[in-house]
């Protein structure tokens, strides 16, 4: 169970606690589970902390919170240590691109060659309906509803395409 704040501040100092027992926040999690998590790895090397801000009794109204764990200000650089020493630390030789240089392209596949060839026949296909309905051609039983449908599809395709290139 993690101690009070005025549990932490007053245990070796009666009623008073003196400028020593002075409370200092060492980190500010993201949430309450990652504070409990700092304070039981402090609790590991021997340093007594307590999380503020966190849920209520096991309440979780995901609001934001001011979530942080606080030690006495006499353990705060030991505290610093203990978790910088657990850091993760980034090599940046592993950072990078996952890909040589010297790696081949990626295979061109089908569907990168017929979407392109279905957007540019539909819409030669759809301008080449219109201009013979614009002309008045007898037999074409077309309303201007059909063509607003029409390029809308290709529209759509147009957008879909873009986004499979992106």
């Amino acid at each position: 169970m993690t101690p009070s704040p005025s549990d932490l501040a007053d245990r070796d100092h009666g009623m008073a606690p003196s400028p020593k027992a002075r409370l200092v926040a060492i980190a500010h999690p993201r949430d309450d589970i990652e504070a409990q998590l700092i304070t039981n790895l402090l609790a590991d090397a021997g340093i007594e902390a307590m999380v503020t801000g966190g849920s209520l009794a096991g309440f979780r109204a995901e609001a934001p919170a001011n979530v942080c764990v606080v030690v006495r200000a006499a353990d705060a650089d030991a505290a610093r240590e203990a978790l910088a020493a657990v850091r993760p630390t980034v090599d940046e030789a592993d950072v990078g691109d996952d890909l040589s240089s010297e790696s081949e392209p990626p295979q061109r596949r089908i569907i990168d060659t017929i979407f392109p060839a279905t957007i540019a026949l539909g819409s030669i296909v759809t301008l080449g309906i219109v201009g013979l309905w614009l002309a008045g051609f007898r037999s074409l039983q077309a309303s201007p509803l059909d063509f607003v449908i029409a390029f809308g599809m290709l529209g759509l395709l147009w957008l879909l395409w873009q986004k499979r290139q992106a």
